[in-house]
């Protein structure tokens, strides 16, 4: 039987990497990206050159065409896609530019839209297609104001895609994690010490006693695009250790 092919955006690191390594262990033909040649290519590494990898910026259209372009030579069809390219900056709503504003909404949104639409064509029927959202968008944190619109809009077309995509057999479901060890905090422009207590505090109030580990999210990754979840529809599974119950 030929390996399922699984295309993960922003699969260089944290979420995405994980979720890479475990679908390849897991028999599937994965394909990652990322923005940087340097990381892409010691993701590579890591995954012992078991995963494809495209150079593709999530926030260019252009891009995005030219990615599917190369998965469709390649593969002709896929069978999933995770949606998980995404930044965080940490910044106050009133302190938020224009600058920070135009950058999260055009990756986080504007290409997570594009990507699940330029897509379509070269799905399966069936298939599934799998948004990475954030507990951010029903609990509110300080700082967050224009990530959690982004989310936020993401989560808000999902029954939307699910009604107009139905016919062509792909199901559009939601990962919600929770505060995450991540290399997204050290890159959203926390100091260090912000980022340990943040973590820290999130360790002291989960149930599990422990931050999530991009590690927790992958398996639940697994369900949502194996024939497993083939009724579900709209779903969001929070993983976030209980920490928002």
């Amino acid at each position: 039987m030929d390996k399922k092919v699984i295309v993960i955006t922003g699969g260089t690191t944290g979420i995405g990497f994980a979720c890479a390594e475990h679908l390849i262990d897991k028999g599937y033909e994965v394909v990652i990206t990322g923005r940087s040649e340097e990381n892409l290519n010691e993701a590579l590494k890591k995954l012992k050159y078991k995963a494809t990898g495209f150079i593709s910026d999530t926030s260019n259209l252009s891009a995005i065409d030219e990615l599917v372009d190369l998965v469709k030579a390649k593969y002709t069809k896929i069978d999933g896609l995770f949606v998980n390219a995404g930044i965080f900056k940490s910044s106050g709503f009133e302190a938020t530019t224009e600058e920070i504003f135009d950058e999260t909404m055009n990756i986080n949104f504007k290409g997570a839209f594009f990507t699940t639409q330029k897509f379509v064509p070269i799905l399966k029927n069936p298939s599934s297609v799998v948004l990475n959202t954030s507990v951010v968008v029903f609990k509110a944190f300080a700082d967050t104001s224009v990530y959690t619109a982004s989310k936020a809009a993401i989560e808000s077309i999902a029954k939307v895609l699910n009604l107009e995509l139905a016919s062509k057999g792909i199901r559009v479901n939601i990962i919600s994690p929770g505060v995450t060890e991540s290399p997204i905090q050290q890159k959203s422009g926390m100091s260090n010490e912000a980022i340990k207590n943040l973590l820290d505090h999130f360790s002291t109030i989960s149930p599990i006693g422990r931050i999530v580990n991009p590690k927790d999210i992958a398996p639940v990754l697994e369900f949502l695009v194996s024939e497993n979840s083939l009724v579900l529809r709209n779903e969001k599974i929070i993983v976030d250790g209980g920490t928002t119950m």
